[in-house]
């Protein structure tokens, strides 16, 4: 944030931003797209985010109970702006190709917002895909946040996962996901922070935010939230301009994850397969063993 623009004035441009001031394609809305692991701040950010740009009295719009510990079952929208709405999906708790699926049909804006989302086994996403396309909209222009909380630290196990998950989620939207560091205060914050740098993320934001216990506006609270939706709006307008027709975005996005779904099914039917085949090849062998003549001798 400019020390040339107060905080009123940046809140008053976020507020005001629109598409209609870019070569927009046709989109009219953007959703940013929250998306992680299951208990890691999203509705916490959410209502921190909102709480900055309202600027009126703190208040809980999305669950935190349990200390976010992953309450969130639906997509649930929370309009900021005419132009920009908070999307809370369902998180996971563990990154498999099963519930990543999931994941990326969300991110994709291929399922209903604000309805239950249930993990579907097998092709059940493909079905349920496919009944909500006269349900989403084509002209919502989706923008990916990954939230990570630096209470839970980040071990070098888990940096693969996450990585292919950041990777396949800008395929997927054709953006790198921008990563918001939740409990910016805590001690894990300079080893969390150089592992997704290290993940070739481009957009780290680290904050704290405000909760029902501690919503004290500061300076550095505040400043943090606006400077984050200021960068942004400069990706956002940088990226929808290269985009191209909204109906062709969303098909791409169906296409990339019905392609997941079918070479995670592929997959999943070759790794039985040779389950089974190497359950066969042990039997057999046990049964060579048991068929073989003692080959000792008796003394006469």
């Amino acid at each position: 944030m400019s020390t040339m623009q107060s905080i009123p004035e940046v809140t008053e441009f976020i507020k005001h931003f629109s598409l209609k001031d870019c070569d927009n394609k046709g989109f009219s809305r953007v959703l940013l797209q929250l998306f992680g692991y299951l208990g890691h701040g999203k509705s916490s950010f959410i209502n921190t985010c909102k709480y900055v740009l309202d600027d009126t009295e703190y208040k809980i719009y999305a669950d935190v109970k349990n200390n976010d510990g992953g309450n969130t079952t639906a997509r649930i929208t929370y309009a900021l702006t005419d132009t920009l709405t908070l999307v809370d999906n369902r998180g996971c708790a563990m990154m498999n190709a099963y519930e990543t699926g999931e994941i990326f049909a969300q991110l994709g804006n291929l399922l209903p917002l604000d309805r239950e989302v249930k993990w579907s086994p097998g092709i059940g996403l493909v079905e349920r895909i496919v009944q909500a396309e006269r349900y989403v909209q084509s002209s919502d222009f989706v923008f990916p946040i990954f939230v990570y909380s630096v209470k839970k630290g980040l071990s070098s196990d888990e940096v693969p996962e996450i990585k292919e998950l950041l990777i396949t989620a800008r395929n997927l939207t054709g953006i790198m996901p921008v990563v918001v560091l939740t409990h910016k205060t805590h001690s894990n914050l300079r080893d969390v922070q150089a592992k997704f740098e290290d993940m070739d993320v481009e957009r780290i934001f680290t904050l704290e935010n405000f909760t029902p216990e501690d919503h004290m506006k500061t300076r550095g609270k505040h400043e943090a939230v606006l400077n984050f939706f200021l960068e942004v709006i400069k990706d956002i307008t940088f990226r929808i301009e290269r985009f191209s027709d909204p109906e062709d975005e969303r098909e791409k996005r169906k296409q990339f994850v019905l392609e997941f779904v079918y070479q995670r099914e592929m997959k999943k039917k070759d790794d039985e397969m040779e389950k089974m085949q190497r359950r066969y090849k042990e039997a057999e062998q046990q049964r060579n063993v048991n068929s073989q003549p003692d080959s000792g001798c008796s003394l006469q």
